[in-house]
């Protein structure tokens, strides 16, 4: 088993440390047919608002080679519509579901994770958080997420690392997820009718694919390793994960768990592959 919120009253126990990351798995609906039970440790959601949201407008997915970049403006039916949707369903998952929370205001934030945490089947909230929250921002936002009473997983955006990692470690997170996609750019193919335009369309979103995976073992050697960086509570690996070998460095690195991101859309299969391998070990 592995333990995601030691000091936790509640604790957060998973039977393997696999999970999808937020946003490529549904709400447990999508993949339930594809994967066998004791393939996953945890259910991971798509992001969750108290309010609803819409998708984002314009082109929302560029691939280049294998990489990917996503603008979706994280649409939701939000919190109460999601329940009455899925709450049946995660009340019969074999796995803890951790829906993840998008966080807005102090106060939103609040009423979604007491919302969220009344759902039988949930046993932990992950907290994504903004690029350019402050770190006063962010202490308050996992602050007010802590009014679920469950434990709380904090995803730090990949450029605030620094920055926000420490701080919410002191401030009582029980676990972070290192990291949220990275913010790109990509150049637009052209269309017939932008051939006359001067200038090149670009296109802004997160980033996903083989390229991040570098990245994330540089955060994971500074952060998750012993040295005198080390934050001393689990840390969840994301970004870039693409087989049993990644998974296996970033636990080699000091990780609790890893995510799989978008590699879940193209080979469903690499989450049953890293928890053979997981369980192997």
């Amino acid at each position: 088993m592995i333990e995601l919120a030691p000091t936790h009253k509640y604790g957060l126990s998973l039977p393997t440390p696999v999970m999808p990351a937020a946003g490529v798995f549904g709400y447990g609906d999508v993949y339930r047919d594809l994967l066998e039970e004791g393939v996953l440790g945890a259910l991971v959601t798509n992001p969750i608002s108290l309010r609803p949201r819409n998708v984002a407008q314009g082109q929302r997915i560029l691939t280049r080679g294998e990489q990917v970049l996503l603008h979706t403006g994280l649409p939701n039916a939000g919190a109460k519509a999601i329940l009455r949707q899925y709450g049946k369903y995660w009340e019969r998952s074999p796995v803890p579901v951790i829906p993840h929370l998008v966080a807005t205001t102090p106060a939103e934030t609040s009423k979604a994770a007491v919302l969220l945490s009344a759902a039988r089947g949930v046993g932990g909230i992950e907290l994504g958080l903004a690029e350019n929250v402050s770190e006063d921002k962010a202490v308050e936002l996992l602050h007010a997420a802590q009014d679920s009473g469950l434990p709380l997983i904090v995803q730090v955006p990949f450029s605030r690392v620094d920055a926000l990692a420490p701080r919410l470690v002191e401030a009582g997170a029980d676990a972070l997820t290192l990291t949220a996609p990275p913010r790109a750019v990509l150049p637009l193919p052209d269309a017939p009718e932008d051939k006359a335009e001067s200038g090149t369309r670009l296109m802004r979103g997160r980033l996903y694919g083989p390229a991040v995976f570098p990245l994330l073992l540089n955060v994971l050697a500074r952060f998750a390793a012993p040295g005198a960086n080390q934050l001393h509570v689990p840390i969840i690996a994301c970004g870039g994960v693409a087989s049993p070998a990644d998974a296996l460095t970033c636990i080699s690195l000091g990780a609790a768990a890893v995510q799989v991101d978008v590699l879940v859309w193209r080979t469903p299969g690499v989450l049953r592959e890293i928890a053979a391998a997981f369980k192997a070990l």
